[in-house]
């Protein structure tokens, strides 16, 4: 097996990533267990809310349109949001509506039973989701733009079911540019006809469903399931995602090169066994290949270029991954997972994905992988990984509990429904963090380019220890960081109670206060005042515990290591016990030479200190009898402010000096 040479990243998280103490697991899934009790009740909540909140709160990407195929699977219609009038098309029976022209919408429309609704040289704006179900629903739009905004990627939707038909032809498609949804389950079908997309579209199929496209700027991705039927021609950017099931074969060499004049799959191919669906492709370009392998399957592809393979984690079981690196080459590589076979030969992978289901509890450590994305009542701990965005983002649904530890992500991550998110001594290069629905995001001790945004009924925690990293003893340490706990208007769940900070000795086992509970939420302000007199140097843990408003308060820890350093930060008097010594010349340049005059002590330890606390210089000097001067070069120091510790066995003194 021939990794790539990304693998590098997982070497160096533990050493890039913030230096403190992890969250142990125990105490991890306490959190999940008190927080999921705390919830308010259904009934407790507004029911203007319960309608908006099941519109917004879409699963989102690849693995997020299989939820909502199961939903449409047991025919429950999703609730409407509130914020705007739900428009109904097909009641009474032969209903129908034609728009022509300018037109607006806030709400949802739904067109049902034998409800038809035509776009015809229209200009459209819809602020909600389209339904279309019913056994004669249709919806058309001929040269038209229809226009559906979204505040954030994958808010909206378009869910065709029953017999269900749309067919849009010379028309633009505009999500704001972003990532929405197409679900289409039972008999429905869409027809897409020089159509042009402004954003990316991800498509669920299953059971008899049918897409047929004609010419498209960009197609999407699409998530193929059942007797379900595709067909592309004259396409643009097509991800087809072939789902393998439990008692699915699939052993496959896709076509080379990203160009298809003629393709066509299906359960009479060779190699392929289990699956019923059919996918075929004329006179396309940017066609990529995926696979998405479920537990039980066998999987053997050879002499390919996978575009993406998502494994889906089905049961009750408890599953360990570890290994797995995006944009690999294998010449000959068996996946090390106990539940299904998974063989490759002499193929690339560009990226990796993890999808666990129903109450999976999964793990995962060391991997490289493009999206991590959860559903049901499942559990996933990832440590020391990097989701590298490559295959969307990261994020968890329903009632899912979902921990990031010592870990680092590109792209977003993501809290929705009712689940809980922690990330914890992580990293969050770009994109956002965001919840949405009553779902509870914790941002412990972790980096984000941004503060995380809230939407719907849901609320964020987060707790940081900033600055300093080290400080002087016998001195009071200001320590910044935040401490806070938000949650949306409409939103049922908890609010900031109160915080306190403490410290320990690495290697002591008792945590002592740093002053009193404070009721205040701080927000990268002075979180306390820290007393070090009569500490010893070295280093210390700081920790800030951050509780919630109800009597039984969910308690969160964030730590930060510190180091004590001998001395006394910035002082420009001589010690009354040090040694009476000099720096010389000062400031200094690059060229200086900086001499030392210590009378009477015959070892010495000298220290250089930067600006913000940083050991740039060390030595120890050995004087022979009746010689008390030295000198050392410049030690390569930049341009600032920086001080001098000199400490003997019996004293110690601290000089401030400028490097010019």
């Amino acid at each position: 097996m021939k990794k790539s040479i990304r693998v590098f990243f997982i070497i160096i998280l533990s050493s890039t990533l913030s230096f403190g103490q992890q969250l142990p697991k125990k105490e991890i899934r306490q959190y999940f267990t008190r927080a999921t009790q705390k919830r308010t009740k259904g009934d407790d909540v507004p029911s203007a809310f319960l309608k908006q909140n099941s519109e917004t709160t879409n699963p989102s990407g690849v693995f997020g349109v299989i939820e909502k195929l199961k939903d449409l699977r047991r025919k429950r219609i999703p609730d409407k949001p509130a914020g705007g009038d739900t428009l109904v098309i097909g009641v009474p029976p032969l209903d129908s509506l034609t728009i022509t022209g300018t037109y607006s919408h806030t709400g949802p429309i739904l067109v049902i039973g034998n409800g038809i609704l035509r776009f015809k040289h229209a200009n459209a704006t819809i602020i909600g989701d389209l339904f279309v179900w019913g056994d004669h629903a249709l919806v058309t739009a001929d040269s038209s733009y229809l226009y559906f905004p979204q505040q954030y990627f994958y808010q909206r939707s378009l869910v065709i079911a029953g017999k269900g038909n749309v067919v849009y032809r010379n028309t633009t498609l505009d999500h704001s540019g972003l990532s929405h949804n197409l679900v289409l389950t039972d008999s429905a079908r869409i027809e897409l006809n020089h159509v042009t997309n402004i954003g990316f579209t991800t498509c669920g199929m299953n059971l008899a469903s049918e897409i047929d496209v004609d010419g498209i700027n960009q197609a999407g991705e699409f998530v193929i399931l059942d007797q379900s039927k595709l067909s592309f021609k004259h396409a643009k950017t097509v991800l087809l995602w072939f789902h393998v099931p439990g008692s699915g074969v699939f052993h496959y060499s896709f076509p080379d090169g990203d160009t298809v004049q003629s393709y066509t799959l299906n359960n009479s191919t060779p190699g392929i066994s289990g699956v019923d669906y059919s996918v075929q492709v004329d006179t396309s370009t940017d066609i990529m290949w995926a696979l998405m392998p479920a537990t039980g399957s066998d999987v053997s592809i050879s002499d390919s270029k996978i575009r993406s393979i998502g494994l889906w984690f089905l049961g009750h079981d408890t599953i360990s991954v570890s290994g797995l690196v995006d944009n690999s080459v294998y010449t000959d590589y068996t996946a090390n997972l106990n539940d299904r076979f998974l063989h490759l030969t002499n193929s690339g992978v560009l990226t990796w994905s993890l999808y666990p289901m129903d109450t999976v509890s999964l793990n995962v450590t060391g991997c490289i992988v493009g999206e991590i994305g959860s559903e049901a009542h499942c559990t996933v701990i990832t440590t020391d990984a990097f989701v590298d965005g490559s295959g969307g983002y990261w994020w968890a649904t329903d009632h899912t509990f979902m921990v990031g530890e010592n870990c680092m992500a590109v792209n977003a991550i993501r809290s929705t429904q009712d689940a809980i998110f922690i990330f914890a001594y992580s990293t969050l290069n770009q994109g956002e963090a965001s919840a949405l629905g009553t779902s509870i995001m914790m941002i412990v001790q972790s980096q984000l380019p941004d503060l995380p945004l809230m939407y719907d009924g849901s609320c964020i925690w987060y707790s940081r220890i900033g600055n300093p990293s080290s400080a002087f003893v016998d001195t009071v340490v200001p320590i910044s960081g935040s401490a806070w706990i938000d949650k949306t208007p409409l939103s049922p769940l908890m609010d900031f109670g109160w915080y306190r900070m403490f410290y320990q000795k690495s290697g002591d086992s008792i945590w002592h206060p740093i002053g009193g509970k404070i009721y205040t939420e701080k927000r990268e302000e002075i979180l306390a005042e820290w007393d070090t007199h009569g500490l010893a140097p070295g280093l210390y843990y700081e920790k800030l515990v951050l509780a919630d408003n109800s009597p039984d308060s969910i308690l969160v820890e964030a730590v930060k290591g510190i180091n004590l350093l001998p001395g006394i930060f910035g002082i420009h008097e001589i010690s009354s016990t040090g040694f009476n010594s000099r720096i010389f010349p000062d400031p200094i340049t690059e060229k200086s030479v900086m001499e030392f005059f210590l009378p009477g002590e015959d070892q010495i330890e000298i220290s250089i200190v930067d600006l913000w606390g940083k050991i740039v210089f060390r030595m120890e000097k050995q004087f022979p009898e009746g010689d008390n001067f030295f000198s050392i070069g410049n030690t390569n120091l930049s341009q600032g402010y920086y001080t001098c510790i000199l400490k003997s066995p019996n004293r110690y003194e601290v000089r401030k000096f400028v490097k010019m």
